[in-house]
């Protein structure tokens, strides 16, 4: 019954009786009118909390949406994603922190950063205005206005920034699970145990030793309704690392190809050259001390090491897939003065640590290191590579290795640093000249 309708009956009522309506009359027609328009509001108002939360579901995956896309540009990009992140972070980004809670889920080894780029989920910090239960958080090079990394050298610039609020705490119960038994088993899981799976997980494929390149991402989300509780929202996406190289195009190091020790550590898909760029150490007498430069070659898989002397008059190349592990060595070979047999290594178990320098584009030229017997000056090795104001213009896929092979300490006669001058360039095949 509508309100004309209520209005017709009163009508009646009236016109039935001169006397007017009875008490009895006007409470039912109060009781009809207020039912009436009770169930009205009620109707208003569930359509109106259904129109809200339907804008609230498509404004929740379109955030949804995007936040993929852009974890999938980054990831299409990449040279290929770590299958274990958490144990790749001292090596491939060392200035990454991840915070207390966190569960990391990509490692993405990217040619154009100089470190790994890390995405990770954690509870939003306390009176934020993320609302969690989990945020989803992206620590890498920030981009210019033409959407390329402004400072993609610069790790201890970046920034833990969030990418998407509002992330499940537990993966979403019709999530697929990734193919890690049976004989189908081809792919790794992020994180591994089932029960860590939050609202957003990786199923990794197309593995080799350290990485995989095809990633199908799980996410799942939820939106708070206006009537009827939370309601979950889940939307998936695969993206391939395309295994961009580094190159003459400005691409840098592979992240992780530097260890902290000095070796090289050395991608599958990456091939090296190495070219002795020249040197000086002399006797007291002026003699010069002949120094010989050796590789100490790791294969993949392998346990045994390969010793290759590096021609100073020809560079050596290694190509992809060969080699596992780089150590370079310099080694005085003696002169007049009988001076022979000392040696500076790269590695964790050098002796001498400290009596080698790496250089990369854009570095400084090391200072406070005198020359000894009147012999060059470091930048005089250097000059090819140096330019106008004065720091190293290598590309960004090569570094320069100094040796001190004499000892001591900086700031002694003996200690100059430029006993040997050795440079690395990754992938040489793209490269079209040498500095």
């Amino acid at each position: 019954m509508n309100l004309k309708s209520v209005w017709k009956l009163l009508n009646t009522f009236h016109s039935s009786s001169t006397q007017g309506l009875t008490l009895a009359e006007v409470l039912i027609g109060v009781v009809i009118a207020g039912i009436v328009i009770g169930g009205s509001g009620y109707g208003l108002a569930a359509i109106t909390a259904a129109n809200r939360t339907e804008e609230a579901r498509v404004d929740r995956r379109m955030e949804m949406s995007r936040a993929l896309e852009f974890v999938s540009d980054e990831i299409k990009s990449a040279r290929g994603i770590a299958r274990d992140p958490a144990s790749v972070i001292a090596t491939q980004a060392p200035d990454f922190t991840l915070p207390s809670g966190a569960q990391i889920l990509l490692a993405i080894s990217s040619s154009k950063a100089s470190q790994s780029i890390i995405y990770y989920l954690a509870a939003p910090p306390a009176n934020s205005v993320w609302q969690g239960p989990q945020v989803l958080y992206r620590w890498g090079p920030s981009f210019d206005a033409a959407g390329n990394y402004s400072n993609p050298n610069l790790p201890r610039e970046w920034t833990y920034s969030p990418l998407l609020d509002l992330v499940a705490n537990t993966a979403s119960p019709d999530a697929e699970n990734c193919r890690t038994t049976g004989v189908a088993a081809d792919q790794v899981q992020i994180p591994t145990n089932n029960a860590n799976r939050r609202g957003l997980f990786v199923c990794l494929d197309d593995i080799d030793r350290n990485q995989g390149r095809l990633a199908s991402l799980q996410l799942s989300s939820e939106i708070n309704k206006v009537i009827g509780g939370n309601e979950r929202l889940d939307l998936s996406t695969q993206a391939f690392a395309r295994n961009i190289i580094s190159g003459s195009s400005g691409a840098g190091l592979p992240p992780g190809l530097l260890d902290p020790s000095g070796d090289l550590i050395v991608p599958d898909d990456v091939g090296l050259r190495f070219q002795v760029l020249g040197g000086a150490m002399q006797c007291g007498n002026g003699s010069n001390i002949d120094v010989a430069t050796k590789l100490f070659l790791t294969a993949p898989g392998a346990t045994t090491v390969q010793e290759r002397p590096l021609d100073p008059n020809n560079p050596l190349n290694l190509d992809p897939g060969t080699v596992e592990r780089v150590t370079v060595e310099s080694i005085a070979r003696g002169g007049s003065c009988g001076f022979s047999g000392p040696r500076v290594s790269t590695g964790p178990n050098s002796a001498r640590p400290n009596d080698f320098l790496v250089l990369k584009n854009g570095d400084s030229v090391p200072s406070g290191y005198v020359p000894y017997n009147n012999q060059a000056q470091i930048d005089a090795f250097l000059r090819p590579v140096l330019g106008p104001d004065g720091r190293i213009r290598i590309r960004d896929n090569q570094l320069i290795y100094l040796f001190e092979l004499a000892g001591g300490r900086p700031g002694q006669s003996t200690f100059d640093m430029q006993d040997n001058v050795v440079l690395v360039t990754v992938n040489p095949e793209q490269v079209a000249e040498t500095p």
